[in-house]
Order: structure tokens, then sequence, then C-alpha cells
């Protein structure tokens, strides 16, 4: 006896899809002259598209259930989150990892192109996209000096050691 689909969602339509498909292509392989085997075969073909049709109905009825207007609390917290989100990214509560993760559910991604200046172009998740033009970093320069007394340390010392002096 054939089983019943399980779960629900597009998978579940799909999957039952696929085995009507399956269930009628085996119907018409069939010589007419086997009306037994062709009569249990559309018999098992049919069952496949009832059960393709109660899949259909279901992934379309929770479609519309997750679809349904937000209510006037649930909008009002969304919207909220824009005027909040500056506040929790400067709040020094707010642990690295998080601010990651809110940067991680804004941003799709970001070019970075390098000439007389640097240029971050931005593609933000909604479809949005800012450039940002901003200056070269100025390189750093150690005094010659400083570099001829850590070589001469080196010598017989650890980096550790030298780092702590």
């Amino acid at each position: 006896m054939p089983t019943r689909p399980t779960g629900c969602g597009p998978s579940r339509w799909s999957g039952a899809r696929h085995e009507a498909e399956l269930a009628q292509a085996r119907f018409l392989r069939v010589h007419p002259d086997n009306r037994l085997v062709a009569d249990a075969l559309e018999a098992d073909w049919n069952q496949k598209l009832r059960i393709q049709q109660e899949a259909q109905e279901e992934y379309e009825r929770g479609r519309a259930r997750a679809s349904c207007v937000l209510e006037a609390a649930q909008r009002e917290a969304i919207l909220s989150l824009a005027t909040d989100f500056p506040r929790l990214w400067q709040d020094p509560g707010t642990p690295d990892r998080e601010r990651k993760r809110m940067v991680r559910l804004l941003i799709e991604d970001v070019t970075l192109l390098r000439g007389e200046a640097i240029t971050a172009q931005v593609r933000i998740k909604g479809g949005t996209t800012r450039t940002l033009v901003l200056p070269l970093p100025r390189g750093r320069v150690t005094d010659p000096a400083i570099l001829q007394e850590i070589d001469e340390l080196l010598d017989q010392h650890t980096d550790k050691e030298i780092a702590g002096s």
C-alpha cells in the first residue's frame, strides 16, 4: 500500500506531484489489453492525484496564514527597531558578536576598490546600495633608531621580552 507523504510545505507538494507523475507514467506504459493492470495503475494514479491536491491545498492554506496582516503591536515593535538600532549598536553592553550578527542581518555584501581612495560599495539586503569613499590610511613609519635597537635586542632576548620593554 502506498504511503502518504508527511510534513507540509512546498517539499510535500512537489513530492506528491512527483509521485503523481510517476503513477501517470506507469499507467500510460501499460498495454490497453491488460485491463486489470491498467485499472490498478489508474486507481493508484488517481490516489496520487488526490494526495497531490490535498498537499497543494494545505500548502496554500499555510501560505495564507503566513502572509496575514501584522497586528498593530507587532508592526510598532518592528518599526521601533529602526530607532533602537543606533542605541543598541552604541550600547557598551552590546557584545561584538551581536554587532556582527546585526551587520550580517542587514548587509548583503561589500565591494572594496582601492585607488587614490578606498571606495566601499555596500549592498544592503533590501536592495539599497550605498557608496562610501574613504581616504587611504596613512602608513606607519617606525623610527630607524627603534628598529636598530630591536635588532640588537633580538640577539639576546625573546619577542615577548622585547615587546615588554
